[in-house]
């Protein structure tokens, strides 16, 4: 399906190096929404609990009370939530208030729009969701002998890949509908949430299971009673799954047309 957007209003002319041009604005963008300022607080959750939990009568318990917290709170909630709101501002705003017409009338190519946007989202969603990972691992893991301290790298190490593969996904999910917001909320909840770790084919399409399967070979902990995927196919279907996405982005931002106002 062709989409169409009116050629109506100035062009905003992205100048000499287009690339950097649209990677300031798109930062400048992200940082103004207040979405943003949701995603910031948010983030902040998982951080005052580990707190929390380290201030109870033994710590955060087991390690297998650490890992669970790091897995249902950061890996499942957290992480995927974060990349979905970064993920779909970046093209998905512009794309539905139609001003992304003013960057399509420029003499720029699609790849190298869907590429900048792409890469504002990466480096925001990982500067943000790889931190927060660490150091709540860390305060979890922080004076307990029990619990190893490898836990808290290899949770970063995994939160990094997915988040990279989760903000794709959005990014062209954005492109796609308007309703990206609304559609990657029930992606996360229904798919990544129940159906993926219901049988274990459906796992080898799961970006949390990608996720945990690379923390736990970082870790060298077993973090998922022995349900993991093995790592090698977690890392060849991130690579796989990525590319699809952004080649998807690309292909349907390539089909949106200007049409002139008459």
């Amino acid at each position: 399906m062709t989409g169409e957007v009116p050629a109506s209003g100035p062009a905003t002319v992205v100048g000499p190096r287009p690339f950097r041009a649209i990677v300031g604005s798109t930062m400048r963008s992200i940082l103004g929404r207040r979405r943003t300022l949701l995603v910031l607080l948010f983030l902040a959750v998982p951080i005052l609990l580990a707190l929390l939990a380290r201030s109870l009568p033994g710590g955060a318990g087991q390690q297998e009370a650490v890992i669970g917290i790091l897995d249902s709170l950061v890996v499942r909630v957290v992480l995927p939530l974060v990349a979905l709101l970064i993920g779909t501002a970046v093209i998905g705003a512009e794309v539905d208030d139609g001003t992304i017409v003013f960057l399509l009338v420029n003499p720029v190519a699609r790849w190298e729009i869907v590429a900048a946007k792409l890469l504002v989202a990466e480096v925001v969603t990982l500067l943000l969701v790889v931190p927060v990972t660490a150091l709540t691992g860390a305060i979890l893991v922080a004076g307990d002998p029990s619990v190893s301290s490898s836990i808290a790298t290899g949770f970063a190490a995994g939160v990094a890949v997915g988040a990279a593969v989760y903000v794709a996904i959005f990014v062209a999910m954005s492109v796609l509908t308007s309703r990206a917001l609304v559609l990657g909320l029930g992606y996360v909840l229904i798919w990544e949430g129940f159906l993926a770790s219901l049988f274990a084919g459906t796992r080898n399409l799961s970006v949390r299971e990608y996720t945990l399967s690379i923390a736990q070979q970082v870790a060298g902990v077993d973090l998922t009673a022995g349900q993991a995927i093995a790592w090698e196919l977690a890392v060849v279907m991130s690579i796989v799954v990525f590319l699809a996405a952004v080649a998807i982005a690309i292909r349907r931002l390539a089909s949106f047309s200007i049409t002139g106002g008459g």
